[in-house]
Parts: C-alpha cells; structure tokens; sequence
C-alpha cells in the first residue's frame, strides 16, 4: 500500500541550471551523487522543500530535451498563499509567466512559469467560493 510521496524525479539536460531554478523558489539543496555506469556518470542531486523532495538528475548519454508534446511530467504544482505576492516574488526572480494568471473551473486562480527542461511549474491560491 502506498503510505506517502517519497519524491518528484526530473530529468534534466544540465543539473546545475536546474537545481539553481529551484533553489530560486525555495528549495534547499540536501545533497549530490555522481553514479559511474559504463557510458558516463549520472549526477543526482536531491532538494526539499517542506517536505517535498525533488530529485533531479542529469544522464550522459541524453542529447535533447524533451519535447514539450511529449509524455512525461508536465507540471508541477504548488499551492500558495496569496498569489499576487507570489507572482510579483517570481517575476522579481526573473521568470516570465506563460500562462495565467487566470481562474480555473476546479476553484483556483493560478498561473504557470517554464521550468528549465521543459516542466511548467504551477503557482495556484484556492478561490474562496
């Protein structure tokens, strides 16, 4: 039976860019593996966040990121306290919206920013209704 979350995986074409994008939004790095294998070193590196754990981790055989039409996570999503500060906050980062701000049906407001290997990543503030 399934007890809890254990991690999020995400494969990244550079670990440094990706584990400093998340590092901007609040992660804190916990630690770095560099696993040899016969065709080259995977690098790993593992953030949390309140409980989240990301683990991102860089192949060395893996040449183009993944289209975003194609399968696989798509976003990630965060729940926030008041969304306005939260997008100020992220634009004062430097990332541009993509998509939003705007309601969606299931009762939130919310809006997305590109993660660096393709992920959207989801900033939403349940309506009050």
């Amino acid at each position: 039976m399934i007890k809890s979350l254990a991690h999020i995986g995400l494969r990244t074409q550079n670990i440094v860019t990706a584990r400093h994008f998340y590092q901007s939004l609040g992660f804190e790095f916990q630690r770095q593996l560099d696993i040899p294998e016969p065709r080259g070193t995977i690098a790993i590196a593992f953030l949390q966040q309140k409980g989240i754990v990301l683990e991102l981790y860089q192949l060395p055989w893996q040449t183009d990121a993944r289209a975003v039409e194609d399968s696989g996570v798509d976003h990630l999503a965060w729940q926030v306290e008041d969304l306005a500060a939260t997008e100020k906050w992220v634009r004062s980062l430097g990332y541009p919206l993509v998509e939003g701000p705007c309601d969606h049906p299931a009762g939130s407001r919310y809006f997305m920013i590109a993660g660096p290997d393709g992920e959207r990543v989801e900033f939403l503030q349940p309506l009050n209704r």
